[in-house]
């Protein structure tokens, strides 16, 4: 019989009244400046964002740690859900709600591609100026996942609905999922091309090859920079796969993040 509890006693758990701002180890050899975007390393430790870096949060404070070591000195950071006032080229008030993207520390953009996802605009205040929302923890980043049958060499899918936008969205990235199978017969003569597109166009596309090669069992594969992202009530997101006369792929997955 499985015991009712797991706890022999009672137990203090700290509570952390104050979830705006948490507190980060510094990557070694690294300055922080105050109000700058705070990336992660690979490692886990905080540096000033590098186009790419997972967001963390904004940073609360300057803290200089370019003479320390690896989580040497510690920096706070604005790591909730907060509002910022902010520069963004190219903003206008249509973009309310588009998500943004980091490419430094100090710099926010509407490219995804290579990027850092930062959050959403929140409003317009003036030309090149929004109130950005920022989203450390992705909250507000959904993923759409269709799952491909295990098609056979030479087997397409033609423009197959995966997802109908009932509010407004912005899609942020996607990516293919291979499900535990070897691709196969995947070569510059016999591609496999995945492609995604809404009723503007196309969204993305990417050729599979050897370079890039489709991905291993169990891996996944960005499909490239994304192209027409806004996607409005109503809107259809349709599947398109084609392969070569050799090209099986196997069965794989195939996901859609949007906000």
């Amino acid at each position: 019989m499985i015991p009712l509890f797991a706890l022999t006693a009672s137990r203090n758990v700290d509570r952390f009244v104050d979830t705006q701002l948490r507190t980060f180890r510094i990557k070694g050899s690294t300055k922080i400046f105050r109000g700058s975007f705070v990336g992660l390393t690979s490692a886990g430790f905080a540096r000033a964002l590098v186009a790419g870096d997972p967001f963390c949060g904004l940073a609360y404070e300057e803290v200089d740690n370019s003479t320390g070591a690896d989580g040497a000195k510690v920096c706070r950071v604005y790591a909730d859900m907060s509002d910022f006032e902010h520069a963004l080229a190219g903003v206008s008030q249509s973009d309310v709600g588009r998500p943004c993207f980091a490419s430094a520390d100090d710099t926010l953009s509407f490219v995804g591609v290579a990027n850092s996802y930062i959050g959403v605009v929140q409003d317009y205040v003036s030309a090149n100026k929004c109130i950005v929302r920022i989203d450390p923890l992705r909250r507000l980043v959904k993923t759409i996942v269709h799952a491909v049958e295990n098609l056979s060499a030479n087997a397409d899918i033609a423009a197959r609905a995966i997802h109908c936008f009932e509010m407004e969205g912005w899609i942020i990235a996607a990516r293919v999922v291979n499900q535990a199978t070897s691709p196969a017969g995947i070569d510059a003569s016999n591609t496999c091309v995945v492609a995604l597109a809404n009723t503007a166009g196309a969204v993305a596309t990417e050729t599979f090859d050897a370079t890039p090669a489709f991905p291993a069992a169990n891996t996944k594969a960005s499909l490239g920079a994304i192209t027409n992202p806004h996607c409005p009530a109503g809107d259809v997101v349709t599947l398109t796969v084609t392969t070569g006369t050799t090209a099986d792929p196997g069965p794989f997955l195939v996901e859609v993040d949007y906000v």
